[in-house]
């Protein structure tokens, strides 16, 4: 997953990292006439007359920090085997999928391409099957899944938490939120913070943010099971029109416009919204960058307990890569041990595999001794979620759906349009490309 703003680099994390490439990854299909002589014009990868061969990977970055971090795992990969060398291609996360999407279609695609979970769907029938090895949280190797099929192999894990200001709790007498807490200790902390032309909890428009909301409040999913859209099944209505509620109730700050995707999280960060839901990847940046005490929890519990929706990202092989063997080899080292623990170690994000995820909590106390109590409480949180949460499979076409939530939602949230109104007009719109 994407981070607000990375950690730099840090001197020497990488000294004494684990040694030896990561095994058990291998093609779930035989790979007949893998890198044959006379492919180097191939797309995605090419091999000269040593035998070398030079794997494009592509990868969204948006900062130099990023950049180079990424260039220590396609060295790792050649340290491992110097007869693959790794070409990183990267753009920003916006733009990323449109040009991965360009890319494919105009058969210019990369050997190994990075994706994340809730896109999965797009990409199902270009992507070669993988079998995982061990260490791996089940929960991120069933959210690259679809099918029964390991479409790529996880390097990271998300869940959604609830971000709140601690001092704000304290000043207006509330118990803090922890484990357990409910839809209604929600409402009735939000309400309560409301003041002061400050809101109670920041809303979004952002798809894991506001869906896992209405997951957790009455079980509402925007999909079934056959990965087709459900936008607007009475449940989903239900929820909505709860959520929308908070505006109305002034508990909730609306987004300023359709564009404002992260509004909620921004208010948060601001001082402006005393509660906001994000992703588990912006615990650093959250402790780091906020003016006042950060405390996180699990999402409130409705009926069925608290729910979440999980994420993650991770890297495949392209069917068409003329060099299946190797990019195998390669993505064995991209999401094997030493990576991971390279990756936690200077902040990426929650590693997706369970030996390295205490590496991160390392990183996240060391970046900041004196929110130690925070980040413990952080992981504890994190854990939580994953305990109760569920990969979000979704459409071939979910790029679209998401304009089309944030484009509608708003008038929701507004008042300008009913929920079942602007879901109906969401699902008609959104059905036609699925």
């Amino acid at each position: 997953m994407r981070m607000r703003r990375m950690a730099v680099l840090s001197k020497g994390l990488a000294t004494g990292l684990a040694k030896g490439l990561a095994t058990g990854v291998a093609l779930a299909t035989a790979a007949t006439g893998c890198g044959a002589s006379g492919a180097s014009d191939a797309a995605g990868g090419t091999k000269d007359s040593s035998g070398v061969v030079t794997l494009d990977w592509e990868m969204w970055a948006g900062s130099e920090d990023e950049k180079a971090q990424l260039d220590h795992l396609a060295q790792l990969v050649t340290r491992q085997d110097p007869k693959i060398r790794i070409k990183l291609r990267t753009a920003p996360f916006n733009d990323y999928f449109t040009k991965l999407q360009t890319e494919f279609a105009a058969g210019k695609q990369a050997c190994i391409v990075s994706l994340q979970s809730l896109r999965l769907g797009a990409y199902a029938d270009l992507m070669e099957p993988l079998t995982a090895g061990q260490g791996f949280a089940p929960a991120a190797l069933e959210a690259l899944k679809l099918d029964g099929k390991q479409l790529a192999l996880p390097y990271d894990l998300a869940s959604m938490l609830v971000y709140y200001n601690k001092d704000a709790f304290a000043k207006a007498g509330l118990a803090e939120p922890k484990a357990g807490w409910t839809i209604a200790d929600f409402e009735k902390a939000a309400k309560a913070l409301t003041k002061d032309g400050k809101a109670g909890f920041g809303m979004s428009l952002s798809d894991l943010h506001m869906l896992s909301m209405l997951l957790t409040y009455n079980g509402a999913t925007p999909i079934t099971g056959d990965l087709k859209l459900q936008m607007d099944s009475q449940a989903m209505v239900d929820a909505l029109t709860w959520y929308a509620g908070l505006a109305r109730s002034k508990a909730g700050s609306v987004p300023a416009s359709s564009s404002e995707g992260g509004w909620g999280e921004t208010q948060f960060l601001n001082g402006n919204a005393m509660m906001a839901v994000d992703g588990s990847w912006n615990v650093g940046s959250a402790l780091k960058d906020a003016k006042f005490a950060v405390g996180l929890a699990p999402l409130p519990a409705g009926p069925g307990g608290s729910k979440t929706y999980i994420a993650d990202s991770g890297f495949g092989v392209a069917k068409s890569c003329p060099y299946k063997e190797q990019a195998v080899k390669a993505v064995s080292v991209l999401t094997g041990v030493e990576a991971q623990t390279y990756l936690a170690g200077v902040g990426r994000g929650f590693p997706a595999r369970t030996e390295q995820q205490a590496v991160y909590e390392q990183f996240l106390v060391k970046q900041d001794q004196a929110n130690a109590g925070a980040v413990r409480q952080a992981m504890a949180a994190i854990r939580d979620g994953l305990a109760g949460g569920v990969p979000l499979f979704t459409t071939k076409n979910w790029d679209t759906v998401n304009k089309l939530m944030a484009q509608h939602l708003i008038q929701t949230y507004t008042g300008a349009q009913g929920a079942k109104d602007a879901l109906a007009t969401i699902q008609q719109q959104g059905a036609r490309g699925q």
